[in-house]
């Protein structure tokens, strides 16, 4: 399994998840050059911008560890210009970003709601 295929499979699962707890899906994947939103959702009022991670085998590494100063700071780069690109305000609209992290040994998803 190619590592975009592995990626789209547990996006999809993280996105199951998150609707099953009332978020409702917006957008995949939107992408910039320099940046990508895993998933683009909605919970009540609030757009969220959702990262996703996994890892196989947490006992190397935990997939929330994963996360770096700079990717943070390309998520919420691009999460500004999407919301330019819908007409909304990055001042006005509520927002919020969340990581779902996902390993396979143990099987577990750990949403972290307002993450960054």
């Amino acid at each position: 399994m190619s590592t975009r295929t592995t990626g789209t499979h547990f996006e999809k699962l993280a996105e199951t998840y998150l609707n099953e707890r009332g978020l409702v899906i917006v957008e995949r994947n939107f992408r910039l050059n320099n940046g990508e939103i895993d998933l683009i959702m909605r919970d009540g009022e609030y757009w969220v911008f959702v990262e996703v991670k996994f890892r196989f085998d947490a006992s190397y590494e935990h997939p929330l560890g994963q996360i770096t100063q700079g990717q943070l700071k390309r998520i919420r780069r691009t999460a500004k210009v999407y919301l330019y690109y819908q007409g909304l305000s990055e001042y006005l609209t509520p927002c919020r970003f969340d990581v779902v992290a996902i390993t396979a040994k143990p099987s577990e998803i750990i949403w972290v709601p307002n993450a960054f």
